[in-house]
């Protein structure tokens, strides 16, 4: 009964997602408490898509050699200078045509930002190279400590930059442990013959993403915050992830890369772990991204649905 359950989400995900933003515009009384569920949901995320794609070779860049390879040195090289050139060319360009300032500062830390931790998963269910998009995760979030600093430094100054490497060291504990034990777990089932079907890990990761966005939505509920600055802050929102999806795909498609590699290209590039500087940045910095943040969250859970047709011209 479970798996079937797990099954029909799997092959439904796309509208799966969108359920858990509905919950979490409407349920405002159960947005705190799922904060908790936040960290776990995101390990679990990744073990699952680990487990998903590890058989397949998803850690090992011996097994993806192609026209088209993105082999380690080469992705480590180019998630760098995205980290660190992007999110200064977004601050300059947006503070030189004269925005707002909490936009400006939006945009960049979402440019200097990691992929999110449930990435691989979104990339799955477009039919992307979800084992690109987990090696992009864990690369990404290795070099974060590094690629971090000019860039917190410029936004706030030199006191600030040793505030993040706490978050970004338990960030990286848990994706650590989560390959680890999807890879031992896998490796189990392995021994034992058991192959565990495809919809039901996409069907257990999408209903995981839809409770975790719940406790992601607690921005929305803030005292004071006014119908018009709510809609404001989320085409804010939808114009720089869905603007940086195309950026993303159109570099990925200039270069001729497969579709599955454009679509995880696009995906990635919008979709990013802005949340993980709530955690890092002084609170009195944060306080007023916490809209932004929780508005983020919708186009980002949108993305299989709105992206669906999008991706598609990619192939």
């Amino acid at each position: 009964m479970l798996l079937t359950l797990l099954e029909t989400c799997g092959r439904h995900a796309r509208w799966v997602l969108p359920i858990g933003l509905v919950a979490g515009a409407l349920l405002p009384w159960a947005a705190t408490p799922m904060q908790a569920s936040i960290a776990p949901s995101i390990w679990l995320l990744l073990f699952l898509a680990v487990v998903r794609l590890h058989r397949g070779g998803a850690l090992d860049v011996k097994t993806n050699k192609g026209a088209h390879d993105l082999g380690i040195v080469p992705l480590v090289v180019r998630i760098a200078l995205a980290q660190l050139l992007f999110p200064l060319l977004v601050f300059f360009a947006t503070t030189r045509v004269g925005l707002p300032m909490i936009w400006c500062v939006s945009a960049t830390l979402v440019a200097a930002a990691p992929p999110i931790s449930g990435s691989p998963s979104l990339v799955l269910l477009l039919k992307g190279d979800g084992k690109l998009a987990l090696r992009w995760l864990i690369v990404a979030t290795l070099l974060l400590p590094i690629t971090c600093i000019p860039i917190i430094y410029w936004l706030l100054g030199e006191h600030s930059t040793a505030a993040l490497f706490l978050p970004v060291a338990k960030l990286l504990l848990l994706i650590i442990s989560a390959t680890g034990a999807g890879v031992l777990v896998n490796k189990a089932l392995e021994s034992r013959c058991i192959k565990l079907s495809t919809a039901a890990l996409d069907g257990a990761a999408s209903i995981t993403l839809a409770l975790m966005v719940i406790g992601l939505m607690s921005g929305i509920h803030a005292p004071g915050v006014r119908i018009e600055h709510l809609l404001i802050t989320l085409a804010v929102a939808l114009v720089i992830n869905l603007g940086y999806q195309m950026l993303g795909a159109t570099i990925a498609r200039a270069l001729k890369h497969a579709p599955d590699r454009i679509i995880c290209a696009g995906v990635i590039n919008g979709n990013r772990n802005i949340a993980l500087y709530l955690a890092a940045l002084p609170a009195s910095f944060t306080e007023p991204l916490l809209l932004f943040i929780a508005c983020y969250q919708i186009p980002m859970y949108l993305t299989p649905l709105i992206g669906a047709s999008y991706y598609r011209l990619q192939e």
